[in-house]
């Protein structure tokens, strides 16, 4: 299980001309890369309706959240796709991607494929105007809001 760190608890900033202040500690949010087979039906039938196309999505269940970024069609294999922190920025959240792609001369199948990735974070009541930022490698890449289940 991954956790993403925001800062220690109890930090003080100095900053020179402002002083010192406390920054208030942010609880630590938890997540896991699941199996599609894991998640709910609605979430695996929404992973093979998108998973063709690069781009994500959130989905809300009573007890979690489910995080789905997918890489869109590649040419062969050797192409990958990781959510690699989770950061709650002002109640909205910020979710950092990673894309990793086959060397050059790496033996890879030559087959079509279409990475993709699900996680499950376990967060509860939240709000249905809650954005989700998505950061691939660093760079601002969609925006948003949670999809409820059943709707």
């Amino acid at each position: 299980m991954r956790k993403s760190t925001h800062c220690a608890p109890s930090v003080i900033n100095c900053g020179a001309r402002k002083g010192c202040r406390r920054v208030p500690e942010v609880p630590e949010l938890e997540f896991r890369s699941i199996s599609i087979f894991q998640a709910p039906p609605q979430v695996e039938r929404m992973v093979q309706q998108q998973r063709k196309e690069e781009g994500a999505a959130v989905y809300v269940s009573d007890d979690a959240v489910y995080i789905v970024v997918a890489r869109g069609e590649k040419p062969t294999g050797g192409y990958g796709i990781k959510v690699v922190d989770i950061k709650e920025e002002g109640g909205d959240f910020d979710v950092h991607v990673e894309y990793s792609d086959p060397k050059p001369g790496q033996m890879v199948a030559q087959v079509v494929t279409h990475p993709f990735a699900v996680v499950k974070a376990d967060l509860k009541d939240i709000s249905r105007d809650t954005s989700f930022r998505f950061y691939i490698d660093g760079n601002r890449s969609w925006v948003h809001t949670a999809r409820y289940l059943g709707e």
